[in-house]
């Protein structure tokens, strides 16, 4: 079976989210701050990362359709 360029793109695309998020959350983890700050950081960065993930998600059901 033969995959196109775009799932490639996609695996990268998806790849690189995924690692910037999780290096965000461990720089916020381990950044000196109190505790607070830190988890409405952490709060702030899951909804963005939803909305992202939400926006992707959109137009990959456009582009099957």
């Amino acid at each position: 079976m033969f995959h196109s360029a775009d799932d490639n793109v996609g695996a990268v695309l998806i790849s690189f989210f995924l690692g910037a998020i999780t290096g965000a959350g461990l720089a916020l983890m381990l950044a000196p701050q109190s505790g607070k700050k830190t988890r409405k950081q952490m709060a702030n960065m899951a909804e963005d990362a939803r909305d992202a993930a939400s926006g992707y998600a959109k137009k990959v059901k456009e582009k099957i359709s």
